[in-house]
């Protein structure tokens, strides 16, 4: 009796180290202790970088219209904080777009009026991990993505963090999502961006629709000291729930119908779609006139 009690006692013994150990590994990292690892491999990685080039192209659906996109950026110190400023040229539908983002303003050139606009910058575009608030992020856990495990972040103010700065303004204006959630999936390896996930809910006029956009970080490549993805896979897909047509006349029914299969038609021209770096150059010696905006034609 006293040796089954024994074996018994040991048993118990050995399951609770196994319980406990399983407990202490499942809380052993936090949010800020992923974003502080991120911020250390991509500082050591931009040490020694003054300024770089990225030309991509995108392929697949409608994206294919944008086509080459070119992004420069350049090593500044602003108002006593190293940031990288940023340059970017493109051409959707035939039509020359430039941006800049230089610490402090966004620049850019409005395609109705031509003119150049110039607005205080909400967020940083160019170091997307510098936008995040510590008490705004929170650890859902793990997942294993192409045979790697990545930590996932969940992130309350995902649209500064992830969003372009269009959208930023039409939703300072009232005029986009009135919800914006967000996720990230961080290497545990390199502490690189796995995947990112952006959803923009939205209800107006008796229509909830929410636009799910997520992309994939692959084919990560060392230039120079810099690890960079040089494929995103970007997956664009809708939901949407139509609350009723309840007081409505028969013409504000057809018109709404009409809207929500225009609707529909548009995202679905969105699908998938690839974008390819087909070109990354470091310590070029870029000219600073490329980032002054009051420079920008």
């Amino acid at each position: 009796m006293l040796r089954l009690e024994k074996k018994i006692g040991a048993s118990i013994l050995v399951l609770s180290l196994i319980l406990l150990s399983t407990s202490i590994s499942g809380v052993g990292i936090s949010g800020q202790e992923i974003i502080n690892n991120m911020q250390k491999a991509y500082e050591k990685q931009m040490a020694g970088i003054n300024d770089y080039m990225v030309i991509q192209k995108a392929s697949g659906g409608v994206a294919a219209m944008a086509g080459e996109t070119k992004i420069y950026y350049q090593k500044a110190k602003v108002e006593g904080e190293e940031i990288y400023k940023m340059r970017t040229e493109s051409q959707p539908m035939g039509m020359t777009y430039v941006s800049i983002y230089d610490g402090k303003y966004n620049w850019t050139t409005n395609f109705m009026t031509g003119k150049i606009e110039k607005e205080l910058a909400e967020s940083n575009p160019s170091q997307f991990w510098k936008n995040i608030n510590l008490d705004k992020i929170k650890y859902l856990g793990e997942e294993m993505i192409d045979g790697e495990r990545a930590y996932i972040l969940q992130i309350e103010n995902a649209l500064q963090v992830m969003g372009s700065q269009q959208a930023q303004a039409r939703y300072m204006q009232g005029e986009g999502p009135q919800e914006a959630l967000g996720k990230l999936w961080i290497s545990s390896k390199t502490w690189m961006p796995l995947r990112m996930q952006l959803v923009l809910k939205t209800d107006s006029e008796g229509t909830k629709m929410n636009m799910i956009t997520t992309t994939n970080f692959k084919d990560y490549r060392q230039v120079g000291t810099m690890l960079h993805p040089f494929q995103l896979v970007m997956e664009i897909s809708t939901e949407v729930e139509e609350l009723g047509t309840a007081g409505m006349s028969e013409e504000e029914k057809k018109e709404k119908e009409e809207a929500m299969e225009l609707m529909q038609s548009m995202m679905s021209g969105m699908g998938s779609f690839t974008i390819e770096t087909v070109d990354l150059k470091v310590n070029i010696g870029l000219s600073d006139d490329l980032f002054d905006g009051t420079k920008l034609k």
